[in-house]
């Protein structure tokens, strides 16, 4: 009996510690939503980059290096990036592929975009990509190419906002 005794009184102090430990996490959890807040906004702007319309690279793998002309929130934690090809009527190639990156935010990712477009006749193809950003980095975005094949005529082009 003294045994049992001994093990409910054990087990009943480490049910205190336990409910001790699960207040104190919840508090923990409850503080930090205040502080973050439980909702975001996305917000919507159109930049255009003057090096980055009518793209008609070819078998060439330049960086290009845009300054963004407004300063962001200091809560921006990404960038809509919009990519857009223009494949007219004809044979021919329109290979892209591109990485999107904050410049020196290496620690926070890449977005890569890799387009293989051949022999799709007039057609476009647009979508949007998340680049990770970091406002107390740099308010610059870097665009490297890594591969381009373009042939087929002039109105063959890429375009990046």
């Amino acid at each position: 009996v003294s045994q049992l005794t001994r093990q409910v009184g054990d087990l009943t102090a480490a049910r205190v510690q336990l409910e001790a430990e699960l207040k104190a996490t919840q508090e923990t959890v409850k503080c930090a939503m205040q502080q973050c807040g439980r909702s975001w906004t996305l917000k919507r702007t159109q930049i255009v980059f003057p090096n980055l319309e009518k793209m008609a690279q070819h078998q060439t793998t330049p960086t290009y290096v845009e300054t963004l002309p407004v300063p962001l929130p200091n809560n921006t934690r990404a960038l809509v990036v919009q990519v857009y090809c223009h494949f007219w009527n004809q044979d021919g190639h329109a290979y892209l592929n591109v990485d999107i990156q904050q410049e020196g935010n290496e620690e926070g990712g890449v977005a890569s975009v890799e387009n293989t477009h051949f022999r799709v006749y007039a057609n476009t193809f647009y979508y949007e990509v998340m680049v990770p950003w970091d406002s107390s980095i740099s308010d610059r975005i870097q665009f490297i190419v890594t591969i381009s094949y373009l042939d087929g005529g002039s109105e063959y082009w890429y375009r990046f906002r």
